[in-house]
């Protein structure tokens, strides 16, 4: 069995595996960091590797003390992929993109995979069938665009993202859940059209926790992962710790 962390920027989330099965899962927010860890150490006592992505920084130097007995491995590029890039440089490719880049190389194998992840960013990733990142891009996401709005105006309002079927707004509300929700839709069926152009085979996988806001047709016509970047992140701890 392995451990598998991600941290966000504010949750923290665990996933127990037993080779490439989840046997359990558990998220906090990330001041209760050792609430989950303690319970999976007392209920997995065998338990002794684990892999880490970080993307907030705050917490690896007390989860290696809380994991000292623990061969903890850090994701990046010093550890065997199932991929490589043309990212430059390559190390400042971010943990869970590395993580979902070699998600989509182990479970789409010889397929041309853009992967989108929807959290406080949206990223777009394209890895051709030759195992190869080409790159990507990065934009704000649900909660960053209300959060700028609110930040960097006098008077707009700082609002909970929220789902909307209005194409125009009637109120300061309605139009900025509107420009928000609509903004997103159409920026990803932009991106998507775009990479769909250029590459007549392309497997779309969509993930990260905001997937949930998207419309049920938009999201049934691509595959939609949950664990997604456990699942690489899994495989990357694999990898590297066959002996």
């Amino acid at each position: 069995m392995q451990l598998i962390i991600d941290i966000g920027n504010t949750r923290i989330k665990y996933y127990v595996f037993d080779k490439d099965i989840i046997l359990d899962a558990f998220s906090e927010e990330l001041i209760n960091w050792e609430v989950s860890l303690n319970k999976i150490k007392n209920i997995y006592p065998g338990l002794s590797k684990a892999i880490l992505s970080d993307v907030n920084g705050s917490l690896e130097k007390l989860l290696q003390f809380a994991l000292k007995k623990f061969k903890l491995f850090r994701c990046s590029f010093d550890l065997k992929l199932p991929f490589t890039t043309c990212y430059k440089p390559s190390l400042e490719l971010g943990e869970d993109r590395i993580a979902l880049l070699a998600a989509s190389a182990y479970l789409y194998p010889k397929q041309d995979v853009l992967v989108i992840d929807l959290g406080s960013c949206i990223t777009y990733d394209l890895l051709n069938r030759d195992g190869v990142h080409q790159g990507g891009s990065i934009s704000p996401g649900f909660s960053t665009r209300y959060k700028s709005m609110h930040d960097y105006s006098g008077k707009l309002p700082l609002l909970i993202p929220k789902k909307t079927k209005e194409d125009h707004g009637r109120s300061t509300e309605s139009a900025i859940h509107s420009g928000v929700y609509n903004g997103i839709i159409n920026e990803l069926k932009g991106v998507i059209e775009a990479y769909q152009l250029k590459h007549e085979y392309l497997t779309i996988i969509l993930t990260g926790g905001d997937a949930e806001m998207l419309p049920k047709p938009f999201k049934n016509s691509i595959f939609a992962h949950s664990n997604f970047l456990a699942k690489g992140l899994n495989h990357i701890l694999l990898m590297n710790s066959i002996s």
